[in-house]
């Protein structure tokens, strides 16, 4: 008995052939519709007349998937700005240990007795980035409770652990006293900077009030700025000169009555000579008594350990570094780098070499990228995109690392340099960033959750910007909208 005709037959033969060979060759791949979503956002984005160079490379890559969601010239090299600190602050995790604590030494020369110290006192710095006012104070009275209430010899600062070199030939031209431009040495304090504060003075034609923080013989005040009445304009120019020895900080123009206090950081010529000249001060404060000269000098064979004070530990300079994009904790982290793998005296290159060795692990050859710093702050610097997301990647991947590391990049509309950025929305704390800066650069990259809980690792480099970075920085954050409202279905 036939169910169906013949004609019939022959339609369900063909029916039955195309439904085979539909099941021979696997069921379709259907695209998520979250995922085309995403990708058209995205590049609806980048049509931006911002980057119609097409000078930009960008990688969204699933940490949990293990898989790219969107790339484009992701492989290709552009300036990395200050993104490349997620590089430096990988490589230190991995290198020395997120508990890593600088040492500071004190030597003498002399004898201690009855709480005087018959002999030179020697001060050693090995590069600690973060020798502020607080930990001086720490040494200073640990040097108290010894007890040392005189010191009857000189005082000298021994910076030999890294080399002489201040900055580096590839930032450009030298002697810029902004504070992102602070020299690197041994021993170092509050950054290599100095505060300027500036108020007006009791009335129109008064010289302003000039406070410098902190105070002491290396610096000096040649101050010009007049007060002018209320309502008038107020224009300051503050500059910092080496005078040789002393540096003298200048302050002309006018503040008007009334005007708030102005501050100003500028970087010092000398950073060893400037911390000696901090720690004879401090020792006032603490009630020991000295009378000395102070100077440069090596701490010489036989001389006796005193105390050693320790740093934080790295880790939380490392948030300084990144939340607020720090580049002489940055510089000063890999010449550490440096002479703790290759030996001692701490040189750019010798870190620059560990820096390599560590992009070679993760599957770089040389030729393949090029970092000539630990800032970012040259232009020379060459990566991309996709080296950022492996370098996310391996962290990400290491418990023991990235807990710090995630800790250390700045909370999109919450703090550091991305705190007014997205701010009061919502979702923004949940993207974790470093953000990177210069003239016609701009770049981000970090970790971001999406909406339904996948985590991702991002990199956007964009370069020969064709409008300002304040509109690059929109488009960024656009991208980042993107990523957190992302969900697959």
């Amino acid at each position: 008995m036939e169910f169906f005709p013949r004609r019939g037959q022959t339609l369900f033969r063909t029916l039955a052939i195309l439904c085979a060979f539909t099941f021979a060759a696997g069921p379709a791949q259907p695209v998520e519709a979250g995922v085309e979503a995403f990708k058209n956002a995205v590049e609806r984005i980048l049509t931006h007349p911002c980057l119609k160079k097409d000078r930009y490379g960008i990688e969204i890559y699933s940490l949990d998937r293990q898989e790219t969601l969107f790339a484009v010239r992701e492989n290709i090299l552009f300036i990395p700005a200050s993104n490349l600190k997620l590089l430096t602050t990988a490589v230190a995790l991995m290198t020395l240990g997120p508990d890593y604590r600088y040492p500071t030494q004190l030597y003498s020369t002399g004898t201690l007795s009855d709480g005087v110290l018959n002999g030179d006192l020697y001060i050693k710095g090995f590069g600690d980035p973060k020798f502020v006012t607080e930990q001086m104070w720490l040494l200073v009275n640990s040097l108290a409770n010894l007890p040392v209430k005189k010191i009857t010899g000189n005082l000298y600062a021994d910076e030999t652990f890294f080399d002489s070199e201040r900055r580096l030939g590839t930032w450009g031209k030298a002697g810029n006293t902004a504070a992102y431009n602070a020299p690197l040495g041994a021993l170092s304090f509050n950054f290599n900077t100095v505060t300027a504060f500036v108020s007006p003075g009791p009335g129109p034609g008064s010289p302003v009030r000039v406070l410098l923080e902190p105070k002491t013989e290396f610096t000096t005040v040649a101050n010009q700025a007049k007060t002018v009445a209320t309502g008038q304009a107020s224009h300051l120019l503050v500059n910092r000169l080496d005078r040789g020895g002393v540096n003298e900080i200048t302050v002309s123009g006018t503040l008007a009555v009334g005007h708030p206090r102005e501050h100003y950081f500028l970087n010092i010529t000398d950073p060893a000579r400037y911390t000696v000249k901090v720690l004879r001060k401090y020792f006032g404060h603490a009630g020991i008594e000295f009378a000395g000269n102070t100077g440069l000098k090596a701490v010489p064979k036989g001389a006796r350990l005193l105390l050693t004070h320790e740093s934080e530990p790295i880790a939380l300079a490392l948030r300084g570094l990144n939340k607020f994009s720090n580049n002489f904790v940055a510089e000063q982290i890999l010449k550490t780098l440096g002479a703790l793998h290759f030996g001692r005296p701490g040189t750019t290159a010798k870190g620059l070499k560990v820096m390599g060795e560590y992009l070679g692990k993760l599957g770089f050859k040389p030729g393949a990228f090029q970092v000539l710093d630990g800032s970012g702050l040259s232009r020379g610097n060459r990566l991309s995109a996709h080296q950022f997301i492996r370098t996310l990647r391996q962290v990400r991947e290491n418990l023991g690392l990235y807990p710090e590391f995630i800790s250390a990049l700045g909370v999109m509309g919450v703090d550091g340099n991305v705190k007014k950025r997205m701010n009061g929305e919502e979702n923004a704390p949940r993207a974790r960033v470093k953000t990177g800066t210069l003239k016609g650069v701009s770049a981000l990259s970090g970790y971001f959750q999406a909406e339904d809980g996948e985590l991702f690792a991002f990199s956007i480099l964009m370069n020969d910007l064709q409008c300002g970075n304040g509109q690059a920085l929109q488009i960024q954050d656009r991208i980042v909208r993107e990523g957190l409202k992302f969900k697959r279905e």
